[in-house]
């Protein structure tokens, strides 16, 4: 059996479930509450493997995980569907294969800065309009800052598969090279 298929097919099932009831926003955001409590809670992945559990209570751990509150009826019925096919221990392949359909679908690409030091706010929106403004398609960029002192200055920004990479770190790296190759013809 192969993860990745069972998962993203599981995924494109839910999201073209979701645009059919007019709430893919809604189930997006359920899904990235449970991607985060996977993350903070590693019991969750345990339970939810747990044979002995009854059913019922896996879709409530399930619902419980994407919502404070309440979950979304779509969400249920698939958190349902999921348990009664003996599918959730895929659950969390199920919501990266989600997310990345969700992003396909709404055009949305994912930005990553890092920087020697922490950016302005404004700034990262700056970048974020200039990214999209810039863009072939309609596309909306979340951009993503982290902070890596180890590059020194400057900074890498990637997008998709692009990247741009104008670190000191970098440069530094250029000129080692640059410097033992000329050397070597040297010696």
């Amino acid at each position: 059996m192969d993860i990745g298929v069972i998962a993203k097919r599981y995924a494109k099932a839910l999201l073209d479930f979701a645009v059919e009831q007019k709430c893919e926003d809604t189930i997006y955001k359920e899904i990235l509450n449970f991607a985060a409590t996977y993350r903070e809670v590693p019991q969750l992945s345990q339970v939810l493997g747990n044979p002995l559990l009854p059913q019922q209570q896996k879709v409530d751990i399930l619902c419980r995980a994407v919502s404070s509150t309440e979950a979304s009826e779509v969400f249920k019925k698939f958190a349902a569907l999921v348990v009664a096919h003996r599918r959730e221990s895929f659950m969390l392949f199920i919501a990266h294969n989600f997310v990345t359909l969700y992003r396909e679908l709404k055009h949305i690409s994912i930005g990553k800065l890092i920087t020697a030091v922490p950016v302005a706010k404004k700034e990262a929106q700056r970048l974020e309009k200039l990214v999209e403004s810039n863009s072939s398609n309609s596309v909306d960029v979340i951009l993503e800052t982290s902070v890596d002192p180890d590059i020194l200055g400057g900074f890498i920004f990637q997008i998709d598969d692009m990247r741009l990479d104008a670190s000191v770190r970098q440069q530094f790296e250029l000129i080692k090279k640059q410097f033992i190759e000329k050397n070597k013809r040297i010696v």
